[in-house]
């Protein structure tokens, strides 16, 4: 659909800093001689925008942006409250499960870890600006981290790892595919519909090479762009 395409133009340009945080759209007439369509089509468009919580009409006054959608150019590993910094975005996180587990032998064999050690099992969810963006389920090894709580991991689990525990963390294998949401993770995610959502498979470790994290995270459709730059 041809609002479709204006509304990603417009995301891209907020995204790159074309149209600015706190800046007004340019109006409605200028984005119709712009793109050389209806009044209708160009206010589909804005209306994309004001419900991916990108910017605010007011009245009187105009359009203007609220800040830019959740993007990750893979330069390095970074946790979500450090990629979210300078997008004026807001995180909290929800426990939704947390439980021991020591039966699942693919993820002790991906931590490396004797079948039968007992892992921590977390399902949590991750709200941007209040929406619920991200589905993450999580296995770490009760051996490393005796003192996880809840309330611990309604933070951010770098944190935890590296001020908290004064571990250091090296790096993270990471694994990216599209896939088809279940009904649990499209109802914590609010998806009215299915469509493919981006799934991440992650192993992380430590400097002295213990694998203390083993994460697989389902991603709203609208509500995560990847960027990933490659040196020459």
């Amino acid at each position: 659909m041809l609002y479709i395409k204006i509304l990603d133009d417009l995301k891209e340009k907020i995204n790159t800093g074309v149209y600015e945080i706190g800046a007004a759209l340019p109006t409605e007439k200028k984005l119709i001689g712009e793109y050389n369509v209806s009044r209708i089509t160009i206010r589909k468009a804005v209306e994309g925008l004001v419900k991916l919580n990108l910017v605010e009409k007011r009245r009187g006054s105009g359009t203007y942006v609220l800040g830019k959608q959740y993007s990750h150019e893979m330069r390095g590993l970074a946790g979500t409250t450090e990629i979210l910094v300078g997008c004026n975005k807001a995180v909290k996180y929800k426990v939704f499960q947390f439980s021991l587990i020591t039966n699942n032998v693919s993820v002790h064999k991906l931590l490396e870890l004797p079948e039968g050690e007992p892992l921590y099992y977390i399902r949590r969810v991750k709200y941007i600006d209040d929406k619920p963006h991200i589905v993450e389920d999580s296995y770490m090894p009760v051996s490393l981290f005796t003192d996880l709580n809840i309330s611990t991991l309604e933070k951010s689990k770098f944190d935890y790892v590296e001020r908290d525990k004064g571990m250091q963390i090296q790096g993270s294998r990471q694994e990216f595919t599209a896939v088809e949401p279940d009904k649990a993770i499209m109802q914590m995610l609010e998806m009215e519909k299915s469509y493919p959502v981006m799934n991440l498979r992650s192993v992380s470790n430590l400097t002295d090479g213990r694998r203390f994290d083993f994460t697989e995270a389902w991603f709203h459709p609208d509500a995560h762009k990847l960027a990933i730059y490659l040196p020459r």
